[in-house]
């Protein structure tokens, strides 16, 4: 199973489509972390079911939309996905409240957005943060769909329950 992961797109609903058409093989989901809900409201991406929520942009501002949740945890391929733009998280300062957010939901990955600046990681049950976990979490910010080089994040679930995060560029 593949999921495309977006976030950011900031009036760009081209880069969306384009993200969308670029994969190798047609996602199963595409999940948005806000940022650009106009954007993906209008993006032409088929019948491949959308998972969305709202950014700091997104409420009474240039993008504005209040029609999506800040915050949900979704089933997707047998994993819980904890899914948030990461500003009421304060994520340009610090992952802990949302990791801890993450791991209070039971999630097995946790994505967010509002830095522009991608990433991906794992955290275990011996962390440096000190919180107890059951089981692995996979943390992944997609980076900017609406900045150069136009970043996305691609998430493979295989038949075993393993979790490969990716990224790629536009650009």
């Amino acid at each position: 199973m593949e999921i495309l992961v977006l976030s950011d797109s900031h009036g760009r609903q081209n880069k969306i489509e384009e993200a969308v058409r670029v994969q190798i093989k047609k996602p199963d989901a595409v999940i948005f972390l806000g940022d650009g809900q106009r954007d993906i409201e209008y993006a032409d991406i088929g019948d491949i079911p959308l998972y969305r929520i709202s950014g700091n942009c997104d409420f009474g501002g240039m993008f504005g939309s209040d029609n999506a949740m800040e915050t949900q945890t979704v089933e997707i391929g047998g994993k819980r996905i904890f899914i948030t733009h990461g500003h009421r998280f304060g994520v340009k300062i610090t992952l802990t409240p949302l990791l801890s957010e993450a791991v209070s939901r039971d999630a097995d990955i946790v994505l967010f957005g509002h830095t522009h600046e991608k990433c991906e990681g794992m955290l275990t049950d011996d962390n440096e943060l000190g919180l107890k976990i059951k089981k692995p979490l996979y943390i992944m910010n997609p980076g900017s769909i609406g900045s150069y080089p136009y970043d996305f994040g691609v998430i493979t679930l295989d038949r075993e329950g393993r979790v490969l995060l990716s990224h790629g560029s536009l650009a």
